[in-house]
């Protein structure tokens, strides 16, 4: 079970591959961010034609927060499975589930990350799907053809795979005075390429779709520039904070850095100034 901790940034639960780690911290934060790309993720399952009684998959899921969402829309004569490499967000999505009452909603650990046991999922959960969400998985995936692979398996004849994903991650930037901000990006980066990540991983997916027989029925950019006092700047801000220990553990941030990173922020919200957030892409594919 999940516990509260005092120490915020205290391991929850065994580390999975996911690089930006599973604290209570990054939990909190995840919370936070899906309350705030809610909207976006609602009209794009709208778009794609999800409804009631389907049967959804939640790829990459998490804690679970869009899976939440996605089991309402399904409702009880529908089915959201979600699959997550991570025991410990999944516990936390379980117990959620349980005491939301959303019994249409199950979860698997699997990892996405090699799809080792892919036939096994597909001959277990069947080939047979009404769509598939995943959002901010293929950039930290080696190899995302083999989440292409499966997805293109486990959907029916006309199901939907709904995609939210970075095309160009080093857009993010603040304006002006952000070179605080400029050289944090590069890290951040840098560290994910390091991990076997590509935070540009969109330019790469629709040749990989294609190649599976997926058609690409439309897509639209999902990037935002606003002021320092808007949900979406308030999201990057919030990144910069959460995200800054996990670079300095690694070596490729330093406190005078994070000093320098901590006036930016404080300057931006006494002074105009423009967020500008990674360029962001929505694409809705069909399996034909």
């Amino acid at each position: 079970m999940i516990q509260k901790s005092d120490a915020k940034n205290q391991i929850i639960g065994p580390e999975s591959s996911y690089v930006l780690g599973t604290t209570n911290l990054e939990l909190q934060r995840l919370e936070r961010q899906h309350a705030i790309w809610r909207d976006d993720a609602l009209a794009s399952w709208q778009r794609a034609g999800f409804a009631a009684g389907q049967r959804l998959l939640d790829l990459g899921c998490g804690p679970g927060f869009a899976s939440f969402d996605l089991a309402r829309l399904v409702g009880a004569t529908g089915e959201l499975l979600a699959l997550d490499n991570s025991p410990v967000y999944l516990e936390y999505l379980q117990q959620q589930a349980q005491r939301l009452q959303l019994h249409q909603l199950r979860s698997q650990l699997f990892d996405l990350a090699t799809c080792n046991s892919a036939l096994e999922l597909i001959s277990k959960q069947g080939a047979n799907w009404d769509g598939a969400w995943c959002r901010w998985l293929a950039m930290f995936l080696p190899d995302p053809n083999k989440l292409v692979k499966l997805v293109a398996s486990m959907l029916r004849p006309g199901g939907k795979l709904v995609l939210h994903e970075y095309v160009q991650w080093d857009t993010y930037a603040l304006y002006p005075r952000g070179g605080a901000v400029a050289l944090f990006v590069e890290r951040c980066i840098h560290h994910w390429q390091s991990h076997g990540g590509d935070p540009h991983v969109a330019r790469r997916l629709p040749a990989l779709l294609e190649a599976q027989g997926l058609r690409l029925l439309g897509s639209r950019s999902l990037m935002a520039c606003c002021t320092s006092d808007q949900p979406k700047a308030i999201w990057l801000q919030d990144f910069l904070r959460s995200y800054a220990p996990m670079l300095a553990s690694a070596g490729l941030w330093s406190s005078s850095e994070q000093l320098e990173l901590a006036a930016e922020i404080s300057q931006a919200q006494l002074h105009p100034s423009l967020w500008v957030t990674p360029a962001l892409v929505e694409m809705i594919w069909e399996q034909p």
